[in-house]
This record gives C-alpha cells, sequence and structure tokens, in this order.
C-alpha cells in the first residue's frame, strides 16, 4: 500500500536518529550531548501543581488554553513587551504545536518559508505537515551566523515567500540577534509583506544581554507572531505546554479553530505552567549562571582539541563545532558503534548531533556537529573529553 507524499518526505530528526545505536550497548556509557535535554530539576511549584488534583475527572480544556494560563503568559510577556492580553495568547501543545498551527495558518500548500540555516532540524517536519517548504538563508559560523544584509534576503523572495521564521537565542548555533538586526529584519519582511515568526523558546538564557522580543517592534504589531515554551527555561519538556503569541486578533481567531480540530491542552499541565510563569525574578538569574557555568566548561574543553572550529553561544546552550573530518554522519555513527574511551575503567563514549541535519542541502554540514550543554560542567568538559579522543583515534 502507498504513504503518502507527506509521509514519505518527512525528515528523520538529526538529533534522535542514533537512539537505536546507543539502546543496542547498554553497557557503555554514553555522554549525551546530541539533544537539548536539561538534567536541571524542574522548580518544585511546578511539581506541586502536577501534584495537585482539584477535580476527580481528567476533562476537557478549552481549546486554546484555560484563561487563567492564557492570563498568566500575557502578563509574563507583558513585563517585556506591554499591552498583552490573553486574547494575544494560546496555549498549545508544546512550542512544536505552537510552529505548527502557525505554519498552517500562514501558509498554503506550496507556499515557502524562509529560514536562516543552520536551523532547528523539526522546522522541516512542521513545514512538511503544513505542505510547505523551507526555504534556507546560508549563515556562518565564521561571522557568528549572522542574518545576511537585506540584498541576499531579496534574492530568497518569490511570489509563494510567505513568512520569516528565526530563533532568537538560536538552536542549533546560540546565536543571538540584537535590537538593531532584529528591527532590520522586521522592517525588511513588513516592506515585503511577509509575517515575522519569532521562535523564542531560548530567549530567557542569554550570557552578555537579554534578546529584544520580537512582540516589542513597534509598527510591526500585525506582522509578528511569537513561539514559546515552558520546555527549556523550566526544565520541563516533558509537560508539553507552549504558548502562540501575536498581537493580529483575525490570525489569533483562525489559531483558536485550529485548537477546536484537536480539542483542548491538558488542564493540570497548565496549572504547572502558571506556576511556572510566576516564579521570582531570581530564578532567572540563576537559570543564566547554571548554563554559563555548562557552556564556559564546554567552551574550554573544545578550545583543547586541535582543529576544531565552534561558535561560543550568546545564549541557548548549543554550540555547531566544525571538525577535522570530511563526514560526521560518519564520525557519529563511530562513536555510538564502534570508538569506547577505556581511561576511566568504564567504557565511555558520545553522542551528537551531525551537522547535516539541520541544513536543507545536507553536503552544507557535512563537517559540523551541535553539542549541547546540558549536563552538569564537569560531565559536559568529560564528554567533550571523549570528543578529542575520538578525533585523535578516527583521524588515524
Amino acid at each position: 500500500m502507498r504513504l503518502s507524499l507527506r509521509a514519505q518526505a518527512i525528515q528523520e530528526s538529526a538529533i534522535r536518529k542514533l537512539d537505536g545505536f546507543v539502546a543496542a550497548a547498554p553497557d557503555v556509557h554514553f555522554h549525551k550531548l546530541n539533544i537539548g535535554q536539561p538534567d536541571v530539576p524542574t522548580p518544585a511549584p511546578m511539581m506541586a501543581a502536577l501534584a495537585h488534583a482539584d477535580s476527580q475527572v481528567l476533562a476537557y480544556g478549552p481549546a486554546s488554553g484555560l484563561p487563567a494560563c492564557r492570563q498568566a503568559a500575557a502578563a509574563f510577556h507583558s513585563r517585556t513587551s506591554p499591552g498583552l492580553g490573553a486574547e494575544h495568547c494560546v496555549v498549545t501543545q508544546g512550542g512544536s504545536e505552537a510552529l505548527l498551527f502557525a505554519f498552517c495558518a500562514l501558509c498554503d500548500p506550496g507556499d515557502e518559508i524562509l529560514v536562516p540555516e543552520p536551523y532547528y532540524t523539526n522546522y522541516n517536519g512542521f513545514a512538511t505537515v503544513a505542505a510547505a517548504t523551507v526555504v534556507p538563508i546560508r549563515t556562518s559560523l565564521d561571522d557568528g551566523f549572522r542574518i545576511p544584509p537585506n540584498d541576499v534576503l531579496d534574492r530568497h523572495v518569490t511570489p509563494r515567500t510567505r513568512l520569516f521564521l528565526f530563533a532568537n537565542p538560536g538552536n542549533p548555533t546560540g546565536a543571538v540577534y540584537g535590537e538593531s538586526e532584529l528591527r532590520r529584519v522586521a522592517a525588511w519582511a513588513k516592506s515585503r509583506g511577509l509575517w515575522l515568526v519569532a521562535d523564542e523558546v531560548y530567549r530567557h538564557i542569554w550570557f552578555s544581554g537579554p534578546p529584544m522580543s520580537a512582540l516589542e517592534l513597534e509598527g510591526h504589531e500585525d506582522h509578528v507572531v511569537v513561539v514559546d515554551s515552558t520546555s527549556k527555561t523550566f526544565s520541563a519538556c516533558g509537560l508539553r505546554i507552549g504558548f502562540l503569541l501575536s498581537r493580529n486578533l483575525a490570525f489569533m481567531d483562525r489559531i483558536e479553530r485550529l485548537g477546536q480540530a484537536r480539542l483542548g491542552p491538558q488542564p493540570r499541565a497548565q496549572n504547572a505552567a502558571i506556576a511556572a510563569l510566576t516564579l521570582p525574578d531570581v530564578f532567572y538569574d540563576e537559570l543564566r549562571s547554571t548554563y554559563r557555568a555548562r557552556v564556559e566548561a564546554m567552551m574550554d574543553a573544545l578550545a583543547q582539541i586541535p582543529d576544531v572550529q565552534f561558535h561560543r553561544p550568546e545564549g541557548a546552550f548549543y554550540t555547531m563545532a566544525r571538525l577535522p573530518v570530511k563526514d560526521t554522519e560518519d564520525f557519529a555513527r563511530f562513536l555510538v558503534t564502534e570508538f569506547r574511551d577505556h581511561s576511566t575503567g568504564r567504557p565511555e563514549s558520545l553522542v551528537v548531533a551531525p551537522g547535516p541535519g539541520f541544513y536543507a542541502d545536507p553536503a552544507r554540514g557535512r563537517n559540523e556537529i551541535r553539542l549541547a550543554a546540558v549536563k552538569e560542567p564537569a560531565v559536559v568538559r568529560r564528554g567533550v573529553e571523549v570528543l578529542g579522543a575520538a578525533l585523535a583515534a578516527y583521524r588515524r
């Protein structure tokens, strides 16, 4: 029986594609720096909210989320983007569904989505489900993954282009786009009649200065959409609660219709999200301190490996590293199927995310990997040390 072209076109996850090999080697201690799953404890108020049962029935919730959760999310974002109300926010099943809903609401079949690459690999899958096409805009590790000037952006626009999507801070790059760059891109998108979709899932993890939210842009209210999530900021990836925000109420009305088609997010999970969104400011200071230490450990360890180039993250907890190998897909398989470091008395290896999965053309990332500083600093450092030993063995 034939599968749909859509199902056949969905790309394999660059982040999870090696899971089967890892599972087949239970005696090996793998340092898993391939996936953005932090080991930071989820805040206690969230866990308490999850444990509290205020009803004997796990009933349906509203399609766009509990009013209290929508209001909490609006108030949370109003700290930097005043004037937001519950009508400007819907609750989604994670940031992933928020992105999928945005694509479905903004794109017709065959429409195009401009995205600076390398980009979060699942953008491809969401676009495929929405019958849209990702059109990559090349950026480079050599200049910190800056967005190209407007004349370069213009070359990618066609009659089918509908939106410009970017992550700030970036996944997989760790790049942060500053206020002047954000204003420049927003003005360019508006002048071309394009929606601006900002993936701000990592916006509270930064190391030099806070990224500006796209919701703060004056004069761009009608074409800006923002995606947020509880997953990374609050170390609650399994909660599956995200948010889709826009001041464009016609857009928000269509998102409500999409929500009705899948019913509503789980109410108890939303109560945990409310607890997260009302945490004191000191939580965010501690959050950034935690990830700064982890990222610095990763940077220090990478600097000890000969012939490796990398970007120092300005936000999030990822880096893209350029390795002295021809094929990081092959090297990543070597790590999980062949290489074992016994220097500590137990077999160790490493799991990385091969670079090709973060590019529309896999050939462009053939010598790159993404690393995630999601473990304690000593664990991150040890994982990168294993990377150095593996590179030496592989090149021999």
